[in-house]
């Protein structure tokens, strides 16, 4: 019998349902740790009162520095962080589903409905097509919105067509956005906090964005925890805007479903 926690995972990346799944046995009780016995010190490595402090050790090349605080409930089994990393690996699915999960880790949020929507934009491709030159009655309701990034002296050098911006312009459709946000979230635009400064045309239901290349956010699994109905994950160290960081997802489960409920990065000592 499958394991209830890998099955409403595999739901979570699938976009299924996982209903009607037995409950897992019990899990085996967890052995005490085996200490390690320590070599008793030379006279030449005993520090002396007198000497002060030993110095401290530098954190291995890779390592971010600081002590992170351990995670919440029963640690995941070896299994269980294999088929997690296997699910959250964006990089490993050069897909559709990259293009979409690799979205929400693109900024940091207490709540899903806190995600900078800008940045899960960005790189947002799913169903996507590009503006053509012969959508110009599109591009000029575009070109009219306040956020449009560029002035009308700009696209008259560009000759006011799509194809003469220096980017592409991609059109996005909201309910492409909406079945993303609620297969992996269970939320659509409508519960976002904020949507200022994102292109919206309301007569083509669509968003838009300017994106030349391709670099959606990752995670890479080091270590999980389940505590009832929430799922801890930490990542490896991930280098960012802001250098190298660790990262937590959490996953809370609803209506036979494991959804992303929040992505921080860890404060360490």
């Amino acid at each position: 019998m499958k394991n209830r926690f890998l099955t409403l995972l595999l739901a979570l990346i699938l976009g299924l349902t996982a209903c009607g799944v037995e409950k897992p046995p019990a899990a085996p009780p967890e052995e005490p740790p085996v200490e390690a016995v320590q070599p008793e010190e030379s006279p030449a490595e005993t520090v002396r009162p007198e000497e002060g402090p030993a110095e401290s050790v530098p954190p291995e090349e890779g390592q971010p520095e600081g002590v992170f605080p351990p995670l919440t409930g029963t640690p995941l089994t070896a299994e269980e962080l294999a088929q997690v990393d296997e699910a959250f690996n964006c990089y490993s699915h050069p897909s559709d589903k990259a293009r979409e999960l690799g979205c929400f880790f693109t900024s940091a949020y207490e709540d899903v409905t806190e995600l900078d929507f800008e940045k899960f934009l960005c790189y947002y491709f799913n169903e996507s097509s590009e503006l053509a030159d012969g959508d110009a009655e599109e591009f000029r309701a575009l070109a009219a919105l306040p956020d449009f990034p560029w002035d009308a002296e700009d696209l008259e050098r560009w000759g006011n067509v799509p194809s003469g911006l220096p980017v592409p312009i991609h059109r996005i459709p909201r309910a492409a956005v909406d079945k993303t946000l609620e297969t992996y979230a269970g939320i659509t635009t409508s519960d976002l906090k904020n949507t200022n400064s994102i292109l919206y045309l309301s007569d083509y239901d669509s968003y838009y964005n300017f994106t030349s290349d391709y670099g959606p956010g990752s995670f890479q699994t080091a270590e999980g925890a389940r505590d009832g109905g929430t799922v801890r994950l930490r990542s490896e160290p991930m280098w960012g805007d802001g250098g190298e960081a660790v990262w937590n997802l959490t996953l809370r489960e609803k209506d036979g479903r494991w959804l992303i409920h929040s992505f921080q990065p860890v404060e360490n000592g």
